[in-house]
């Protein structure tokens, strides 16, 4: 006891002694002691790279890594075996048990390494082959820093805090990187010393016995998901394949083939009530677990609200909803077990019903994920006292704008791992996320990635300030202030451009700030906009002339600068449509001259993310986002012809969203709808769209038509099938038609509603049907089946109105 408390002490002091010595010392994550010697090592022209020791083929790769960073100093290297020289670069790995400091944590014998600078040469020492390699990691980030290729004499004695360190990347919902972009993933990653890729998957692997899945949205093949494991592996990186088992199904379950495994249509969670559920996840298990060789796979199963709404109602009223979840996940981890799966699943919903934890397999690893900044997290302690391993996971924040808010990611990031260390956490996995599309570039994640890296492998020497001085400059090889300033720029908060706001119809009143955004008026965004853009936009084209790497992503700021610029466009345009709106005396010239340049600028912008887009990522997805464009495109044309024809157009959906009222305290959840009326002659076109809440299935003249049943989720592609437009004119008769329209909601707070708008054409004639308090209804609630009363609800979103002419849809404003 005695031996260990100096070894701590000594530690300590070393940690403290470092801490102060390495100011000027440029690598990230910072090492944990660092000790500066006398002397100086001066590169040669040729310079000889030994492996001496346990000679494997990684130490050869780790070799060639260094040599490539060599050759970047313009020095020439050499790779071979033998014994130390003078002059030369050794990576010596010990044999396993070996010390390397006389007093040696242990942890320094899994990842850690001893790296010296001395006037005859460099060395770093390990007793692993991981060790190894983080040692040239952190020597390739010396030598970028290094003036004229002298090396200051240094001592580093380096290992991590937290056993595993990573992220989870969202292919599920938009951008799914190119094979060649994965791997400039994976190169990133092991640069600062992360161990862990998790690709979060959904609906986005090619399946052998359901081909449907994944179709046309850039689903990995087998081919490419083999060829980025081995590649991560030379870099020592696991690939966990974080894949749905319960929840986030709503890809799948959207589509009418995977209907039946729904717990009911439009759910997001499977039906844990049905045995073909099982041998449908049993049929995805076996094919995904064949493709990742990592002993871990995450089964995911968070925000599984569905579970219990539907067909599984019967079994949660039989026990408990707890004890349903309880009972799929020992399923599934019984049949990963089978596969020889070490199991992780998130723990949102095992923090909503702590019973479960009880009678949990302990040897699942919790993945204990919040995403707000507080200063404590006490989860971790619930998961450490319960006996279980977990990994806290953060968030980047990229998902709600267009550049990550890092205002909230940098403490999030930094004080759940504080309490992940206190409470024992065995790792750190930093979550990307892509709602609605995934606009926001992936590349522009790299900060909050490596500000994780730092915090898990040296937090206590976790300074922001000095990351962002050293992260900058080393990743763009350029030690320049400006850089940290353009990050400043973007990361403030009144420079943040939301994509909702960004989207929204330009006749709509200006959304409510969400939580997390500055509680200022418009006009205060905008002015700091213009005052802080301008010159960072200016500074960026003489940086991309100065750096060394990562140029690409100086491209991507200059376009958020642009549409932050276009932004306050939009927004004062909006200002003098809203006083148009209010009947005050608007130069109407002026005003279309500004709509004009709002429609330009969009094309100008679509064409540009596009072109960065395909830099980056398959072309699957790309239409959504172009739609967006598309969409916006379209109002501005819209409101432009309203304005010359002197009423501006309706911004929201004219028809109402309808409901049955059964009594004076009861809406129907199960209702049926109709409405007849008569036309003079057979229509020549009819377009139908169809809205439901959450659940309507629609009857012309008895005929079954179509149904909607997917509800508002993360997903993008899921909004596209939650609107129906349909051509119904094959339907409809001269003379009397009824249109019937059966809906359910199965959301306990939730009633059965729908929203309808035709478009009916006779030659020149038109007509319209709307959704309205004359429609009949009938409550099919089971012991209330009884004639409603048709009333009209709020709904909780907008829904802009559609464009029958131009086949433009309703969209829902967020």
């Amino acid at each position: 006891m005695k031996s260990l408390l100096l070894l701590i002490a000594a530690c300590m002091v070393f940690t403290l002694k470092a801490h102060a010595q390495n100011e000027d010392l440029s690598v990230v994550p910072y090492p944990r002691i660092v000790n500066k010697q006398t002397g100086e090592f001066k590169l040669p022209p040729k310079i000889k790279i030994i492996l001496s020791g346990q000679n494997t083929s990684k130490n050869r790769f780790a070799a060639e890594l260094l040599k490539e960073a060599l050759a970047s100093n313009k020095v020439e290297a050499s790779v071979s075996e033998g014994q130390p020289e003078k002059g030369s670069i050794v990576l010596l790995e010990y044999a396993p048990g070996s010390k390397l400091v006389s007093k040696s944590p242990a942890a320094l014998n899994e990842e850690g390494y001893t790296l010296q600078v001395t006037k005859d040469g460099i060395s770093i020492n390990s007793t692993t082959e991981k060790g190894i390699f983080y040692g040239v990691m952190t020597l390739n980030q010396l030598l970028e820093s290094s003036k004229n290729n002298s090396m200051q004499g240094i001592e580093i004695i380096d290992w991590p805090d937290m056993k595993m360190r990573g992220i989870s990347d969202d292919i599920s919902r938009g951008q799914v990187p190119t094979l060649e972009n994965f791997k400039k993933t994976i190169r990133f990653l092991a640069r600062y010393k992360m161990n862990i890729y998790m690709p979060y998957l959904e609906d986005m692997l090619r399946f052998d016995a359901y081909p449907a899945i994944g179709l046309n949205r850039g689903a990995l093949t087998k081919e490419e998901v083999k060829e980025l494991v081995a590649y991560a592996r030379n870099y020592f990186i696991d690939v966990i394949p974080a894949f749905q088992t319960l929840g986030h199904y709503e890809n799948l379950l959207s589509q009418d083939e995977f209907l039946k495994y729904a717990e009911f249509p439009g759910a997001a969670s499977l039906d844990v009530s049905s045995d073909s559920t099982y041998v449908f996840l049993d049929n995805l298990l076996k094919e995904v677990t064949s493709l990742f060789p990592s002993e871990y796979f995450n089964m995911g199963a968070d925000e599984t609200y569905d579970v219990g709404l539907g067909n599984s109602r019967r079994l949660v009223e039989e026990s408990s909803l707890a004890q349903v979840h309880l009972k799929h996940y020992l399923k599934v981890y019984d049949m990963l077990k089978k596969y020889g799966k070490k199991v992780m699943m998130y723990g949102d919903i095992i923090l909503s019903h702590p019973e479960i934890l009880k009678d949990l397999p302990k040897d699942i690893t919790i993945v204990d994920w919040h995403y707000r900044a507080d200063e404590s997290y006490p989860s971790t302690e619930v998961f450490a006292k319960a006996g279980h391993p977990y990994l806290v996971s953060p968030s980047v924040w990229n998902y709600p704008s267009n550049f990550p808010v890092n205002e909230n990611a940098i403490p999030n990031i930094r004080y759940i791992t504080e309490s992940g260390l206190k409470n024992g956490a065995i790792g750190m996995i930093n979550s990307n996320w892509g709602d609605y599309g995934a606009e926001t570039y992936k590349e522009l994640n790299d900060y909050g990635y490596a500000w994780s890296a730092q915090c898990a492998w040296n937090f206590k020497a976790s300074n922001e300030a000095k990351f962002a001085h050293d992260f900058l400059s080393g990743f763009y090889g350029l030690n320049d202030s400006r850089l940290e300033n353009l990050y400043q720029t973007l990361n403030s908060p009144l420079n943040q451009l939301v994509w909702h706001e960004l989207w929204r119809h330009p006749l709509l009143p200006f959304r409510d700030p969400s939580w997390w955004e500055p509680k200022v008026s418009p006009v205060v965004k905008i002015n700091w906009m213009e005052s802080t853009l301008p010159m960072a936009k200016n500074s960026i084209g003489e940086l991309k002339a100065a750096a060394s790497r990562n140029q690409d992503q100086l491209d991507l700021l200059e376009f958020i600068i642009k549409m932050d610029q276009w932004y306050q466009g939009k927004i004062k345009t909006q200002f003098r449509l809203q006083d148009k709106l209010a009947g005050k005396n608007v130069d109407l010239n002026s005003l279309m001259g500004m709509i004009d340049d709002n429609i330009n600028g969009l094309n100008s912008l679509k064409a540009e993310f596009s072109s960065l887009w395909l830099r980056y990522y398959k072309k699957d997805n790309l239409n959504m986002i172009q739609d967006k464009f598309d969409r916006l495109i379209s109002y501005f044309q819209e409101t432009k012809q309203g304005l010359s024809k002197g009423s501006l157009p309706q911004v929201q959906i004219p028809s109402d969203w309808i409901y049955c009222r059964i009594n004076d305290t009861t809406i129907a959840k199960n209702a049926r709808f109709s409405k007849t009326f008569t036309l003079n002659h057979k229509p020549s076109s009819a377009m139908l769209q169809l809205l439901g809440d959450t659940y309507a299935r629609l009857f012309i003249n008895g005929q079954y038509v179509d149904q909607v049943f997917a509800k508002r989720s993360l997903s993008l592609l899921v909004d596209y099938r939650r609107i129906k437009f349909l051509d119904v004119a094959r339907f409809l008769k001269e003379g009397e038609n009824t249109i019937t329209v059966e809906t359910v909601n199965f959301n306990p707070k939730g009633f059965a509603g729908f929203n309808l708008m035709a478009d009916i054409k006779d030659g020149d004639n038109s007509s319209q049907i709307l959704s309205d308090a004359s429609w009949s209804s009938q409550s099919t609630d089971k012991g209330l089946q009884a004639q409603g009363v048709t009333i009209k609800r709020d709904y909780p979103y907008i829904f802009t109105a559609p464009n029958f002419e131009t086949k433009r849809t309703s969209w829902m404003e967020r």
